[in-house]
């Protein structure tokens, strides 16, 4: 049996069997929307939606008993899926020796898990939203920071760093709600890919009532997602500190992935390091082993859904800049403080200390009062 309440197997049946939705948590959610924007996501025919085969592969991928087998018996039952990983597993970017892939087994084995559920999920949530520049700029930042997560996860709780992958690479699926109902609108409002995160949630509010994380917890909650992803997506957004070691990586993910896909990396890296040394209960994190690990797999999964990968960062050079931008800033600081400092001081010299006369100041004054009389 799988771990948790949402899997069973049965004598006879290879097909993991789903549960209903949580329908208070749904509620909860529903209640939480502006009243025109279910209205309208309820009658959009272009709603994305998650069929039950990708629902079962989700949560097989979250049970730490799910086996590389256990997911290819179930991808199994999609045809259609079946046969776009073995032909993504037989393109020239995974093809590492002469004999092609021949079963989804093999697929998913040369693959590997993230990119295989990273594929499911680009097959069914992304095959009819806009190809638009903002909309790859946001499905690869999706992919960046659900690899972040996993490997900030692997620091920090190895025994939920599934969980923390799929919680960020869901983060920002409200996005397709919005994309699907209102296209003309969000094309708009997305159109500059610069734009900070925190930014873009401020002005979703100021178009919409509210932003992409309740919509997209609402659109998990809907799909029947589990209720502890449904919240992890409603609150990736917020601040740093949780409760839940995996809760906090998949916050931190977001913001470092904004930060290498940033023009300037290393200025968005020396904030987020001020931001997250002011947060109590932070683990220290080694970055620069996060980013040596997600690079090269950002680029095979970029190369698999045949989207431009990211530009290529060396994480060394990338946090001593950051690191050093900090001490610059550091620097300018105590120097301005050193020199308010002397001012004050010169300031309380010439006006002498608390109760003392100083007849130098004094006469000036006097003598500048004398002459403006007439």
């Amino acid at each position: 049996m799988m771990a948790g309440s949402y899997a069973t197997k049965g004598a006879g049946d290879n097909v993991t069997r789903t549960s209903k939705k949580d329908e208070a948590l749904y509620l909860m959610l529903t209640e939480a929307l502006p009243g025109f924007l279910i209205s309208d996501f309820l009658k959009c025919q272009r709603l994305p939606s998650l069929p039950s085969i990708a629902l079962r592969i989700l949560r097989l991928t979250q049970s730490s008993k799910a086996t590389i087998n256990d997911v290819a018996d179930t991808i199994e039952h999609d045809p259609a899926l079946t046969a776009r990983l073995i032909s993504l597993a037989n393109s020239v970017h995974h093809t590492r020796s002469a004999n092609s892939t021949q079963t989804c087994l093999e697929a998913v084995q040369r693959l590997g898990l993230d990119a295989a559920l990273t594929v499911v999920l680009s097959f069914n949530l992304f095959q009819h939203s806009s190809k638009g520049p903002q909309h790859t700029h946001i499905w690869r930042r999706s992919i960046m920071s659900a690899l972040i997560a996993r490997q900030l996860a692997e620091q920090a709780c190895p025994k939920q760093a599934g969980h923390a992958f799929t919680a960020s690479l869901l983060q920002d699926i409200g996005i397709l709600a919005l994309s699907a109902t209102y296209p003309e609108q969000v094309d708009e409002l997305y159109i500059d890919s610069a734009i900070p995160h925190a930014h873009l949630i401020e002005e979703e509010q100021r178009y919409f009532g509210c932003d992409h994380t309740v919509i997209g917890a609402w659109l998990a909650a809907k799909w029947g997602i589990p209720s502890a992803m449904v919240n992890s997506i409603r609150f990736s957004h917020a601040g740093f500190t949780s409760e839940s070691l995996m809760e906090m990586c998949v916050r931190i993910s977001g913001p470092t992935a904004d930060a290498c896909l940033s023009s300037a990396p290393e200025e968005q890296f020396a904030a987020l390091i001020v931001d997250l040394s002011a947060t109590a209960g932070v683990p220290s994190f080694s970055f620069k082993s996060v980013l040596q690990e997600v690079q090269p797999k950002m680029e095979l999964i970029a190369k698999t859904l045949m989207i431009d990968p990211p530009a290529a960062i060396d994480p060394k050079e990338l946090l001593e800049n950051a690191q050093q931008l900090l001490l610059n800033h550091t620097l300018v600081l105590n120097s301005r403080r050193e020199a308010q400092f002397k001012a004050l001081t010169m300031l309380r010299k010439g006006y002498g200390a608390p109760g003392e006369f100083n007849k130098d100041i004094a006469f000036k004054k006097l003598s500048t009062q004398s002459r403006s009389k007439p």
